[in-house]
C-alpha cells in the first residue's frame, strides 16, 4: 500500500473473461501465493497457453469461489474498505477479516462465517488501510472505468479520454496531463499497435471465446451479477455517478452471459474436457460418455482418487525452490563481497606500510645511533663521578680521623 495514494479508479471487466484471464495468468506464475513468488515468474506471463489437463481440473474447483471474489472486489472498494466476508457478503469481525485476508493459511471450511462469526452481533469496521490515510481520499473510487471498452477499437479512444478527463480535473495533478490531443495517439500505439508492457492479446492462440463455461458456472455468475445490480441499482446507491457505471457495464455482461447460458442449455454450444465445467457438470459428461462409447478419453478420467492440484503445487513448490536459491544466491553474493573487500582493505594495508618502511628503517636508524650516544654519554659521567670518588676517598678518611 504505501502511503502515497490520494484518490482509486476501478476498472472493471466482464466476470466471464475475467475467470479465463485470471486463471491463466495463475497457471503462467505457477499458482504464486504472494507477490514475491509470483515476481519471480512474471517473465512467463502471456507466453503460452495453458493445456494442462490437471489446470482444467483444478480451475473447475476455483471458479465457483472467484465468482463470489468478483463481488466482493467491487463491494470493498464502493464501500470504502467496509469489511464483509467473500462467500456470503455479511458484515464481519475484525478478526475474520484477517483471517479472509490469509487464504493461504486457513481453508475454506475454517473461513466459514458461521464457524467464525456465528450469530455474534457484528459493528461496520473498516480496512485500516482505507480510515488511516495510506489513500487520502479514502478508498471509495472517484471513477468506474470499463476494461472492455478500453480494449475495443470502437470504443477505447472515448475511454482513455475519460480516464484523462479524470485525471485532469484533479487540481493537484490535472496540470501535468498531456494536451487532448496527444490522448488518441497513446491510445493507438498502446492498443492497436501493441506497444508498452505485454498484454492478454500476445499470448499465442489465445481466443477468449475458445473456452465454454458449464450451466452452473454461467448461473453461478449470473446470480453475483443480478446481486451487484441490484444492490447498486437501488435507493441507497443510485444517486452516485459510480454506482450507476458499475450497474450500465454490468447489465451489458449479463446480458451476454444469459445469452450464453441459453446456449449451453439448448446445446447449441458444446462442452468439451477443456472448457469450464465445474465439478458437477465434469462427472456429469464423464457418466455421459461412459454410457455412450463404454469408455472414456484421457480427458474424463474420474479424478476423485487424485489431488487435482497436484501440478499447481508441484509448481508452487518449484517457485518456492527457485526464492530459496536467489536468497542463496544473494547471501553467498553478500559473503564473497565482503571477503573481496576485506582483502582489498588488507592489500591496501599492506600497500601503505611497504611505501612506509624506508621511512621507518631511517627512523629506526636514527633513534639506535641517538640511543648509542646517550649510553656513551651517560657511561662517560658514570666514569667521571667514579674516579672523583677514588680521588676524594683519602681525603675523606682524614676529615672522619
Amino acid at each position: 500500500w504505501g502511503g502515497v495514494a490520494d484518490q482509486s479508479i476501478m476498472m472493471i471487466r466482464n466476470i466471464r473473461r475475467s475467470m479465463v484471464e485470471y486463471h491463466d495468468i495463475l497457471w503462467d506464475i505457477g499458482y504464486a501465493k504472494t507477490w514475491e513468488d509470483a515476481s519471480l515468474n512474471l517473465q512467463n506471463l502471456y507466453s503460452e497457453a495453458p493445456p494442462i489437463e490437471d489446470f482444467w481440473a483444478w480451475r473447475d474447483m476455483r471458479v465457483m469461489e472467484e465468482c463470489h471474489w468478483y463481488g466482493w472486489f467491487i463491494d470493498y472498494w464502493m464501500e470504502g474498505g467496509l469489511m464483509r466476508d467473500i462467500f456470503t457478503h455479511k458484515i464481519t469481525t475484525p478478526e475474520h477479516w484477517e483471517m479472509l485476508m490469509q487464504p493461504t493459511i486457513f481453508t475454506r471450511a475454517e473461513l466459514q462465517y458461521d464457524r467464525v462469526v456465528g450469530d455474534k452481533v457484528v459493528t461496520e469496521s473498516y480496512d485500516p488501510h482505507c480510515i488511516n490515510g495510506d489513500v487520502s481520499g479514502g478508498c471509495k473510487p472517484i471513477a468506474v472505468i470499463s476494461a472492455e471498452k478500453l480494449r475495443d477499437f470502437n470504443d477505447g479512444p472515448e475511454e482513455t479520454a475519460f480516464i484523462a478527463n479524470v485525471l485532469k480535473n484533479d487540481n493537484r495533478i490535472g496540470k501535468y496531463v498531456i494536451a487532448p490531443e496527444a490522448w488518441n495517439c497513446i491510445w493507438k500505439e498502446l492498443i492497436q499497435r501493441g506497444k508498452g508492457l505485454p498484454t492478454v492479446y500476445q499470448r499465442p492462440g489465445f481466443v477468449e471465446d475458445d473456452y465454454n463455461f458449464s450451466r452452473e458456472m454461467l448461473e453461478e455468475m449470473v446470480k453475483e451479477l443480478d446481486r451487484l445490480i441490484g444492490k447498486y441499482g437501488g435507493s441507497a446507491w443510485n444517486s452516485k455517478p459510480t454506482a450507476n457505471r458499475i450497474v450500465k457495464l454490468l447489465k451489458v455482461h449479463l446480458a451476454l452471459i444469459q445469452r450464453e447460458l441459453g446456449d449451453v442449455i439448448s446445446g447449441r454450444r458444446k462442452l468439451t474436457s477443456k472448457d469450464f465445467l465445474g465439478p458437477e457438470e465434469r462427472r456429469r459428461l464423464q457418466v455421459k460418455e461412459k454410457e455412450e462409447t463404454g469408455n472414456s478419453t484421457a480427458a474424463w478420467k474420474d479424478k476423485e482418487n487424485k489431488d487435482s492440484t497436484e501440478y499447481f503445487n508441484d509448481l508452487e513448490h518449484k517457485a518456492q525452490a527457485a526464492k530459496r536459491k536467489k536468497r542463496r544466491d544473494a547471501r553467498v553474493k553478500e559473503r564473497v563481497d565482503k571477503r573481496r573487500e576485506a582483502r582489498k582493505l588488507e592489500q591496501n594495508r599492506t600497500r601503505v606500510e611497504d611505501d612506509a618502511s624506508p621511512v621507518k628503517d631511517g627512523e629506526t636508524r636514527a633513534l639506535v645511533a641517538n640511543k648509542t650516544k646517550v649510553e656513551d654519554g651517560v657511561s662517560q659521567v658514570k666514569h667521571d663521578e667514579s674516579h672523583k670518588t677514588d680521588i676524594d676517598m683519602p681525603k675523606r678518611k682524614r676529615m672522619m680521623q
